[in-house]
């Protein structure tokens, strides 16, 4: 039966890995801690096909986090400023728009990370009637 087709502005959510400088009295130390990521898909659609009346997200589509990160508790600030972006990179493989797989409630997104950009997030909805395997 498939999953529901998403298209501009769908919901994005994850948990993104960054790294912190927690003060201390020998000095800053680096410190691994989790930051949510939430976000609406809001560019590289496909305006020529419309799910609920937006233009069809699809794999490589792309997302902002909102709002942005901040160096979270105790840290107070990053080691590198996170990107606040994310890209849709799961799609359907059989179900194709602009030449690319539509995404769907449920579609992973590689999101900000440190060291390096990660697959920890997901497409959550809209749930919408148009389906895609």
């Amino acid at each position: 039966m498939g999953s529901p087709a998403v298209g501009q502005d769908a919901q994005v959510v994850g948990v993104d890995i960054h790294i912190v400088l927690v003060p201390t009295p020998a000095g800053s130390v680096p410190t691994p801690l989790p930051h949510p990521f939430v976000a609406k898909v809001s560019g590289a659609t496909v305006s020529t096909v419309k799910i609920a009346g937006k233009p069809a997200a699809t794999k490589d589509s792309t997302t902002e986090n909102s709002p942005k990160h901040i160096a979270m508790p105790p840290g107070v600030s990053f080691q590198s400023p996170p990107s606040d972006a994310g890209t849709v990179d799961q799609a359907s493989s059989t179900v194709k728009v602009g030449g690319k797989g539509l995404a769907r409630v449920g579609d992973l997104v590689t999101t900000c990370n440190d060291p390096s950009d990660q697959t920890t997030g997901a497409i959550i909805g809209p749930v919408g009637t148009v389906m895609a395997g």
